[in-house]
């Protein structure tokens, strides 16, 4: 079968058959991608349109889930720490558990040591946290970790942290997010972290890579985690990413990253663009990286144009 339809001769049987699913093996860039699609069930509604499916060593084929917003996720009222005093205060009080946090931003900007600070802080409260990385081995997040005072390494040896380095090429997008699914059943984690899912943007295409991320905070929203992914801006000093675009109305909350230029000097800022269900502080403030520790600072003032790295004085 091709893109396009069925072969004349399923065709000519199809409209004697009660039910027709096709099967397609789509060719997305340097990519491949095993498709669904239920074209024709008699008497019963059904999903339109093609689903991504993969087949597994010892399990047969399997159909991804459509992602959906569950309609009841658990402990939504429970807020929980970042690990970060200066981010919780953005936030009123911390995330809330089951929810789903973006942290995106240019390289260097702050990214990968948020992501550490709240996967410490679950570990430390005595909770099973599930830490994914795509853009650094093992050694190296444990190095990231012991920079500003948190020992990963043995949270890990306590059975409260489990570390995967995961290399983006090794697998399909789809097969990415079966993996991520069968850890978190495995470990039953109270905390998701993924670090960094722009290095799965280059594995298929972009409609590909938007039902990938929407799968995965779908999923982690369903059991009720409190999940926290980091997503690269293409650019240094502006941009939105990718990932940010694709799930910015299924994502609970958006942690913005940007560097700032004040009297040719660069620091860093920091904005909680979006918190569904809660207050939260609008400002754009100073976050001062340095001696092992994060702080947010003071708004920026007399300044605009940060968001889009065009920052000149107000007028």
């Amino acid at each position: 079968m091709t893109r396009e339809g069925p072969c004349p001769a399923t065709a000519s049987r199809s409209s004697s058959a009660d039910n027709v699913v096709l099967l397609r093996n789509v060719h997305e860039g340097s990519f491949r991608r095993r498709t669904l699609e239920v074209l024709k069930m008699r008497g019963a509604m059904h999903h339109k349109g093609d689903v991504a499916f993969t087949v597994l060593p010892g399990r047969g084929l399997m159909v991804l889930p459509i992602g959906a917003p569950d309609p009841s996720p658990q402990g939504m009222h429970e807020r929980v720490s970042t690990g970060n005093a200066g981010i919780d205060e953005l936030a009123q009080g911390g995330l809330f558990r089951g929810t789903s946090t973006l942290v995106s931003g240019p390289t260097g900007t702050g990214k990968t040591l948020i992501a550490t600070q709240f996967a410490a802080e679950g570990a430390a409260q005595g909770e099973k946290v599930l830490l994914l990385a795509y853009e650094e081995n093992r050694e190296q997040v444990y190095r990231n970790g012991t920079t500003f005072g948190h020992d990963l390494r043995a949270y890990e040896e306590q059975g409260l942290l489990t570390l995967v380095s995961l290399y983006p090429e090794a697998a399909s997008l789809d097969d990415h997010l079966v993996a991520i699914r069968d850890l978190v059943e495995r470990h039953s984690p109270g905390r998701l972290v993924v670090g960094s899912l722009s290095a799965l943007e280059r594995l298929g295409s972009a409609s590909a890579y938007r039902e990938f991320v929407i799968g995965l905070t779908s999923y982690v929203k369903q059991l009720g985690l409190a999940s926290l992914v980091t997503a690269s801006s293409p650019h240094l000093v502006s941009g939105t990413s990718v990932t940010e675009s694709h799930i910015s109305g299924l994502i609970d909350t958006i942690v913005v990253l940007r560097y700032v230029e004040v009297d040719s000097e660069v620091t860093r800022g920091i904005l909680l663009l979006k918190m569904r269900g809660s207050g939260h502080d609008q400002k754009i403030r100073e976050l001062i990286i340095e001696d092992g520790s994060m702080v947010v600072g003071e708004p920026f003032k007399g300044l605009t144009g940060i968001l889009t790295g065009q920052t000149s004085p107000l007028s």
